[in-house]
């Protein structure tokens, strides 16, 4: 079975699939920001627990070191810009990007010579439409390590497309787009 982390894993869709993944038999790290909500989280699911804060340098290199072998890495932290009246603010939207895009990239990129080290790794990055620069730097990334699946979902209000894709084989898709459907 696969050692699989998953980031922003404390609640909603993460902990489902948490909850799903050790259900199915693998080794899963439950990462969260808050290390209390994230050890109480990982209890109910039979998870270890990890701190991990996507915007902190810091913090994603001490997660490295604790989680160690990785097979799977779903990258699941997200949050919603809050709107203005145009729809569009800087402040609001710098802070987007640095957790949904950059936040990304920086787990990916600490995470790398872990998941490459395994027979068959896989990356899940979860999106939106919306997220076209999370998507393109999927592809990017599926391009540039063609040996690793590595793909973005769209899970919806489940979290199914999260678990199925994390437990795809070395002969599975890469570089895609997924949704439920």
């Amino acid at each position: 079975m696969a050692s699989v982390l998953i980031t922003g894993a404390d609640q909603g869709l993460g902990l489902e699939a948490a909850r799903q993944l050790v259900r199915a038999g693998h080794t899963v790290w439950l990462g969260s920001r808050d290390l209390s909500l994230g050890e109480a989280a990982a209890e109910r699911v039979g998870a270890r627990p990890v701190q991990l804060d996507v915007t902190s340098d810091e913090s994603v290199a001490a997660a490295v070191k604790t989680v160690g072998p990785l097979d799977v890495l779903v990258n699941n932290v997200g949050i919603a810009p809050e709107r203005s009246e145009s729809g569009v603010a800087a402040d609001p939207m710098r802070e987007t990007f640095e957790v949904n895009l950059f936040g990304m990239v920086r787990v990916l990129e600490a995470f790398l010579p872990l998941l490459e080290r395994s027979a068959a790794p896989v990356v899940v990055n979860v999106s939106s439409r919306l997220a076209s620069m999370a998507t393109m730097v999927t592809l990017r990334y599926a391009e540039a390590f063609p040996g690793m699946r590595i793909n973005a979902v769209e899970p919806g209000t489940t979290a199914e497309i999260i678990v199925r894709m994390a437990q795809i084989g070395p002969d599975g898709p890469t570089g895609g787009y997924f949704d439920a459907r």
